[in-house]
């Protein structure tokens, strides 16, 4: 009788585990779109990135500061991995970001040598006490650092495994933890969902539940060297793939050097192709 009882639990745990995790909860799409602009009645209509981050605030789409390491680092000698922080520099976007403390703060700081566990670390977590020693209110975080990128290679997740423990002080300190899922393996949905299945594992693995997992995604694919888009469903999978694990949202990135087949800066455009789906997503979980 024992045994019964004991199979009914596990049975039942299993059942509410596998609920929890697919229940309705928040998840927030979040955008930095550099492209040339719009369509508006079916025509083309040039946009300023702020004015991007207006019209895709009407989709639903969150903006957030994504800072460059160009714009907060100097390189003495021309080599990125000899970087130092611009402590003036960052302080002065610390202070501009407290004016919208509830945008998500991203640095982007990936030209130190990420195998350097001592020195990279440091400054990394030095970069982040410099800006919350201005700003404490501004949720911050780096770019496919915590978890470290495996850049769609399983082969990578030995080595990541080791250095995602090395990081573990970094981790300690960001707000919130935004792995790379980007399509580094073309457009398929298998070899991407491994790459998924393993980040969002590695970040629960920091042992910080109470912080946001918002990873990374975008709707670029390079092939050749020329720049693709994802189709509708490509991009709906993504999204869903994602919430089905319950993770908390996604930074959607596109390149300001992308160009289409004509060589020209695209248009996004919310009535087809990844954008509608991004559309439709937000509008089926609006809560």
């Amino acid at each position: 009788m024992k045994r019964y009882i004991l199979s009914f639990i596990i049975c039942v745990l299993t059942f509410t585990s596998g609920f929890a995790q697919n229940a309705k909860h928040a998840f927030r799409v979040y955008g930095f779109i550099p492209y040339a602009g719009y369509f508006q009645n079916g025509q083309p209509k040039a946009a300023s990135f702020n004015v991007m981050q207006q019209y895709l605030a009407t989709l639903g789409i969150s903006k957030y500061n994504l800072i460059y390491e160009s714009r907060i680092a100097n390189f003495p000698d021309g080599n990125k991995t000899h970087g130092v922080i611009d402590t003036p520099r960052l302080q002065g976007f610390a202070k501009l970001a407290s004016l919208e403390p509830e945008v998500l703060v991203a640095l982007d700081l990936e030209g130190w040598n990420r195998f350097d566990t001592v020195n990279t670390t440091r400054k990394l977590i030095d970069a982040v006490n410099t800006f919350k020693a201005i700003n404490k209110q501004s949720p911050v975080g780096f770019y496919a650092t915590v978890p470290q990128d495996t850049y769609g290679n399983p082969k990578d997740t030995v080595l990541c495994n080791k250095l995602n423990k090395a990081y573990a002080n970094v981790a300690a300190v960001v707000d919130y933890f935004s792995p790379s899922l980007y399509n580094y393996r073309g457009a398929g949905r298998d070899e991407w969902k491994k790459e998924v299945l393993y980040n969002v594992a590695a970040c629960k693995k920091y042992g910080y539940p109470q912080k946001k997992i918002i990873p990374y995604i975008t709707p670029e694919i390079t092939i050749n060297g020329h720049t693709e888009l994802l189709n509708y469903d490509e991009m709906l999978y993504r999204l869903n793939t994602l919430y089905e694990l319950g993770v908390d949202g996604c930074l959607l990135w596109t390149s300001s050097g992308t160009r289409d087949a004509d060589g020209k800066r695209p248009f996004v455009n919310e009535d087809e192709g990844w954008l509608k789906a991004v559309k439709d997503f937000i509008r089926q979980h609006k809560s």
